[in-house]
């Protein structure tokens, strides 16, 4: 009877043919991998337990997944092994193998063209809220009546008839929230589908780092100073609109 080789297995490998490398743009940015290739594959590595079940994963077609003892691969899920792990790979971090080369972005006003279409999908994966767009009506009717500490790890700042609320636990008022990365939102629920463009995209439209990039479902953007996000409070709210 087959030894169960499969108990108390904690990473996974990913071998994938290397015609096929654009189709890990999903998982790039996990800075807890690393790879490397030989002639016609890419090996990924220290795949935990939670990303080779995640949907990000599941998601890669033409792939194995193994798990590895004494030398020997297993595909998951199997207690008998198929090959020998290769030796003397040079392993990497993920996204230093795999770089980033894009042509010049034309972002003139909103959206991204003539250049590198961003497009925003559905996420399996839950982010934590970390900003919130609400009507300036709802977002006075709360904050003005609202408790010292309720507000003091808070920023805002107005978007034309809007309140931009920043910072965690956000307000219990109804509006759209955003999860961030780096300097840019993102609306919750919705991801880059091309996660690895993350810090290009970043770079290319707000090089200085002085800006926060919103983005919308339909791929556009507002550019949103750093400057023009002050600390909340009842007094700072009331200063910038005096009616509310």
């Amino acid at each position: 009877m087959a030894e169960d080789t499969a108990n108390h297995i904690t990473t996974y490998i990913l071998e994938i043919p290397i015609s096929n490398t654009l189709l890990l743009g999903h998982i790039r940015h996990w800075d807890n991998l690393k790879g490397a290739t030989d002639d016609a594959t890419i090996w990924i590595k220290d795949i935990t337990q939670q990303q080779a079940d995640s949907p990000e994963i599941m998601a890669i077609p033409y792939k194995t997944l193994y798990y590895q003892k004494d030398n020997l691969l297993f595909v998951k899920g199997s207690l008998l092994p198929v090959k020998k792990m290769r030796s003397a790979l040079l392993w990497s971090p993920l996204d230093r193998l795999l770089p980033v080369s894009l042509p010049p972005l034309n972002h003139n006003f909103f959206g991204i063209t003539n250049g590198v279409s961003v497009n925003i999908i559905p996420s399996a994966t839950e982010q934590e809220p970390y900003a919130l767009l609400l009507n300036r009506d709802a977002a006075a009717s709360y904050i003005t009546s609202a408790p010292k500490v309720r507000l003091q790890n808070l920023h805002y700042s107005g978007i034309d008839d809007n309140i931009l609320i920043l910072g965690t636990p956000l307000l219990p008022v109804s509006g759209q929230t955003y999860w961030r990365v780096n300097n840019m939102l993102l609306p919750a629920g919705y991801d880059f589908e091309l996660p690895l463009l993350y810090s290009t995209v970043e770079n290319l439209i707000a090089p200085d780092g002085n800006h926060l990039i919103i983005w919308q479902i339909n791929g556009s953007y507002t550019l949103l100073p750093k400057e023009a996000v002050m600390p909340l409070s009842i007094s700072s709210f009331r200063l910038t609109y005096p009616t509310a």
